[in-house]
């Protein structure tokens, strides 16, 4: 698999995605094991801060914190099962971008592959980077916390885990480790669902060098009258490349919209309550933390709008490229052809998250207002 080969060797190392390469019966029984272990701890970081918002939490101060690490951890098992459940589908959209029409024919097109892989493996290893020192600030004070004798992050289980040693080190190992593996989780998700948008990007501008080139050798012919057939397989080739492109933008959409509806979701009660939580608490370690924490979630949701926000734009500039085709090259047929083109590039190829949200940065706007409006309510209650 070498499309989107990062992202995939992050999901891999997060213990949600065996390699397809890896056909044995003892290779896929330890990954097999892996994987549970992943979704374990995930459910296991979940189920503990759900039983202490419901059982221990008694005021809106302890409910705010608690509630941020709670819907970040439901997010990520959200990612996680996603990429479990959805295996094979995720592996047939790889193999539509490595097939017909959507391989890349010749060395132009190579060009355009090569110049948006390297964007995805840039704004991947950017995004990770970020990532990665975000959670590496957030596991040395777990450490710290447990040094202590406090466990990482507050969580209800049905032992005591002061009783004994061995059971504290315990809790917080998982605890540690569930934020290890999220932290990975998210990274590949978020940066998967980047680099699809950001092929799809890449399939629209094959298509306009395609059609680009399909004029430019009509005008080259000597006998047009003799080639007819020809140039109208041509272009509607491209029109089955349109409708291609267009498909797999759904199929995309409907293997991540439950993933970006309980992130977008999460996202949008994470921004008001870490706001509310920093608006009344000015100490120096929670600022610190919550800051940083409430950065990285506007940079989250910020990917998702992007990444959307190109697909929208290449989609409906496909129009304009069509446009600027010399029609007085083409038969009456395949202006046709061309118009049916341009019509069904009025409406752009849009990411939503269910009925909610449709990925943009005009969506992305409204979220941060909608976040604030929540505060504000929080403030005034």
């Amino acid at each position: 698999m070498q499309l989107l080969s990062l992202n995939f060797l992050l999901y891999t190392l997060s213990g949600v995605w065996r390699p397809i390469k890896w056909t044995s019966k003892c290779s896929k029984c330890l990954y097999s094991v892996f994987t549970f272990s992943t979704i374990y701890l995930l459910n296991f970081s979940v189920l503990i801060q759900l039983m202490d918002i419901v059982l221990v939490v008694d005021n809106i101060d302890e409910f705010a914190t608690i509630s941020l690490m709670f819907l970040t951890a439901l997010a990520t098992f959200c990612k996680a099962a996603t990429a479990v459940i959805r295996r094979s589908e995720i592996i047939n959209l790889v193999k539509i971008l490595q097939e017909k029409p959507c391989k890349p024919s010749s060395e132009e097109e190579i060009n355009i592959q090569m110049k948006y892989d390297n964007l995805i493996r840039t704004c991947s290893i950017s995004y990770t980077l970020l990532a990665a020192f975000s959670a590496t600030g957030a596991t040395i004070g777990e450490i710290l916390a447990t040094l202590q004798g406090e466990l990482p992050y507050p969580g209800w289980v049905p032992y005591d885990i002061y009783s004994s040693l061995v059971l504290f080190w315990f809790t917080s190992l998982q605890e540690m480790l569930a934020l290890a593996f999220g932290t990975i989780v998210n990274i590949a998700t978020e940066t998967l669902v980047l680099g699809f948008c950001l092929q799809i990007c890449s399939q629209l501008e094959i298509l306009k060098h395609r059609l680009r080139t399909a004029t430019e050798s009509n005008e080259k012919e000597k006998s047009p009258s003799n080639n007819v057939s020809y140039k109208k397989s041509r272009f509607s080739e491209h029109i089955r490349y349109h409708l291609c492109i267009i498909r797999f933008a759904e199929m995309v959409n409907e293997v991540f919209n439950q993933v970006v509806f309980v992130q977008f979701f999460a996202s949008i009660l994470i921004l008001c309550s870490s706001v509310y939580y920093l608006s009344s608490h000015i100490t120096v370690e929670d600022f610190v933390k919550l800051v940083i924490y409430t950065f990285c979630m506007f940079v989250q949701i910020y990917v998702y709008c992007w990444a959307g926000n190109e697909v929208i734009l290449k989609s409906t500039g496909l129009s304009e490229a069509v446009y600027e085709i010399n029609w007085t090259l083409v038969t009456v047929s395949e202006q046709k052809d061309l118009l049916m083109i341009m019509k069904r590039s009025t409406r752009p190829i849009k990411f939503t998250s269910s009925f909610l949200v449709t990925l943009s940065l005009e969506s992305y706007v409204n979220i941060l207002r909608t976040s604030y409006s929540a505060f504000n309510v929080l403030q005034q209650s």
